[in-house]
């Protein structure tokens, strides 16, 4: 599987959270890029922030060993 080649076949299930925490909240912040551009608001760029640091932690927590 994908998931095995991203953090290894015998990753924790904390790892394999954060890998999956990562890729859906990182995909988002990218979403929430558009979104500040076309509508810069406070809100917008703090749901922005938001979700750039919980992808940022997931992807940590990915890597940790």
């Amino acid at each position: 599987m994908l998931g095995e080649k991203i953090v290894g076949a015998e990753a924790s299930y904390l790892r394999r959270l954060g890998a999956l925490s990562g890729m859906l909240c990182g995909t988002c912040a990218l979403l929430g890029l558009v979104l500040v551009a076309l509508q810069p608001t406070v809100e917008n760029l703090g749901a922005l922030l938001a979700c750039a640091a919980v992808s940022g932690a997931g992807v940590a927590l990915a890597r940790a060993s």
